[in-house]
């Protein structure tokens, strides 16, 4: 009643009758009744028009296959539809069948029903209005090759469908429903009768054809393949071991393999895996959660210690157990600096480790050294492998050296040396300063640093570690600044230069030294000595914004820095970079040299002009 006086409200806005607002109050409207009810029953009218002309229930075919020549041909259904008509006036059009079908009767209660053909279908034409029953007889061909015979034709869509399928047969026959959501079948007398419940769209296809007897079902057949990577360490033995099966026919729910009973089992996985047990004769039983069926795939993780040097130790081989047949393939790696040979090999074949499969060379980055293939389950690889000491490799290296030198008339030095490192884990670098030399300031990452006194006088910067990048090690910058006394000339302008730098405790690819002489000082060619050579200019120059002291650092080496500047770190409490610029001016004296290993690197040369002042 709501809905119609809203809707009476809205149609008296709308419509044009004679309406007025009572004088006494504005709010109510005064009309007459007979236009009241006009209105009225317009509105009943709209509220109850149907937004489809029919709708099927819910549709049940029943039917039974004939048989010609003890062959079925065909079969009668008898169909019941639950129809409502909703249309409000007129005929309404109800498509129930395909034409494809072959039509006996159509009925609404005891009466014939109006039936025509269109766009396909048989079309129940009516003009009943409300819920009716119309009961159908049809006929549909049963089709049967090689030896399985169906029957198929489309469904008027329906709220619930269902079907029952009775065949004359004295042998249990196998159904299928395409689509069934719920099916069943069962005897009767002499027939098999299926029932199922289907879905509203689509179509009824039922085949069916004789059940083979439990003894007459092929049993399974299982063929596997197993490959297994054994990794060799530091008196650890591991095996990872895949073993694909293939199982035809039927399904198996447990999986038997043997492996060897001094290794440990790990784990066990694959699909469905519900458990695994090994007993004290190393046969492991796996039970499936399923029959499985096709292709499987289990992954087995194995380990045996071993101490001292491994003599004649058989690989760990798992061997599938109860199947046809069984071949595989071994690839041996070793973890660490072990030297891993193959004793009297027994049912296996050696291949080249790159012929191995994606099972074995893609679990592993390491090389693998031994490669073997083998068919059947009697397998045996003896392995031997020696412990060799470490050899030492470098784990700290200058990539380059760059040292600046502003050289005074006084003779005074002041140098400032940048070393590009690339660090493992050293924790320090060891610098012999000049004789007389004074260390001013020192800096890593472009943060300053508390350098410490080594008992043999040597300065020790205290490094942080490279950061990994792109698979190598990230330099870093470590920068000293130094002053040392010289020579002064002698008052005719005369002099000789000699220096020498910082000896480190890390060899370096390249060294490049500029010295800032005074401008009217001439260095005299014939005189230049000592193991870097002088060059007109820097074979790698040193860039522009770097004349100066900067202070620069990686984000990451710079939090490494701040890391070992906190208390107790390396770089000590509290330290803050003092920066040292250098007063860089005068005639550039540029030497290089490549490749510095544990040597004094020094220079010199003879001058003349330089006047004092």
């Amino acid at each position: 009643m709501r809905s119609a006086a809203i809707a009476l409200v809205t149609l008296l806005s709308l419509s044009p009758v004679t309406a007025a607002a009572a004088p006494d109050d504005p709010e109510r409207v005064v009309m007459k009744l007979d236009e009241f009810l006009k209105l009225y029953e317009k509105t009943r009218a709209e509220e109850t028009t149907a937004p489809l002309d029919y709708a099927l229930s819910s549709a049940r075919y029943e039917g039974e296959v004939q048989l010609k020549d003890g062959e079925p041909y065909a079969a009668v259904f008898k169909a019941r539809f639950r129809v409502e008509v909703l249309r409000a006036k007129g005929f309404a059009k109800v498509p129930f069948l395909p034409a494809t079908v072959a039509l006996e009767s159509a009925k609404i209660g005891n009466a014939e029903a109006a039936v025509v053909i269109e766009d396909g279908h048989y079309v129940l034409v009516t003009q009943q209005r409300g819920a009716l029953t119309l009961d159908v007889t049809f006929a549909a061909a049963v089709t049967t090759a090689e030896g399985s015979s169906g029957v198929s034709f489309q469904l008027s869509p329906a709220g619930a469908t269902s079907a029952v399928l009775s065949v004359p047969a004295r042998e249990d026959l196998d159904f299928t429903v395409a689509g069934a959501k719920l099916q069943s079948d069962k005897v009767v007398g002499e027939k098999r009768v299926v029932e199922a419940v289907l879905p509203s769209t689509g179509a009824l296809e039922v085949k069916w054809q004789r059940e083979l007897p439990k003894a007459a079902q092929q049993a399974s057949r299982v063929l596997s393949e197993v490959y297994t990577l054994v990794s060799l360490g530091e008196g650890l033995m591991r095996a990872t071991t895949t073993a694909q099966y293939t199982i035809l026919f039927t399904g198996v729910d447990k999986l038997a393999l043997k492996v060897p009973k001094d290794m440990t089992v790990l784990d066990v996985v694959g699909a469905g895996v519900r458990e695994w047990k090994v007993d004290g004769e190393g046969n492991l039983g796996v039970q499936l959660n399923y029959a499985a069926k096709g292709a499987y795939s289990l992954r087995i993780e194995m380990e045996k210690v071993v101490r001292g040097d491994i003599k004649d130790v058989a690989a760990p081989v798992p061997v599938p157990v109860g199947v046809e047949r069984a071949r595989g393939f071994v690839g041996v790696e070793s973890r660490g600096n072990l030297e891993v040979d193959a004793g009297d090999v027994k049912g296996a074949t050696p291949v080249d480790v790159r012929a191995l499969p994606a099972a074995i060379l893609g679990i592993t980055g390491q090389p693998v050294l031994l490669g073997y293939k083998y068919l059947g389950t009697d397998v045996s690889i003896p392995l031997s492998a020696w412990q060799h000491v470490d050899a030492d490799v470098l784990v700290t290296l200058l990539d380059e050296t760059r040292a600046r030198t502003m050289w005074t008339r006084e003779g005074r030095r002041l140098t400032s040396v940048k070393y590009r490192i690339r660090n493992n884990r050293r924790q320090f670098l060891r610098l012999a300063l000049p004789k007389g030399g004074e260390l001013w300031s020192a800096s890593v990452g472009g943060r300053a640093v508390q350098p410490a006194l080594a008992a043999d006088k040597r300065v020790m910067i205290p490094l942080v570690r490279s950061q990994a990048a792109g698979g190598e090690l990230a330099a870093f910058e470590v920068e000293i600044v130094y002053v040392e006394n010289g020579a002064p000339p002698s008052d005719n302008g005369r002099g000789q230069f000699a220096a020498t730098l910082p000896r480190a405790d890390a060899p370096c690819t390249y060294v490049a030294w500029t010295v800032y002489a005074p401008d009217d000082a001439k260095v005299k060619r014939w005189s230049i000595d000592g193991n870097l050579r002088k060059v007109r200019y820097l074979s790698n120059p040193i860039p522009a914004e770097d004349m100066n002291y900067v202070q620069t650092a990686t984000p990451q080496m710079a939090e490494a820095a701040q890391n070992q500047a906190a208390p107790g770190g390396s770089l000590g409490d509290g330290a803050m970079p003092v920066p040292v610029s250098l007063p860089l001016q005068g005639r550039e004296v540029h030497f290089e040299k490549l490749l510095a290993l544990d040597e004094e690197l020094t220079i010199g040369f003879k001058y003349r002009g330089l006047k004092k002042r």
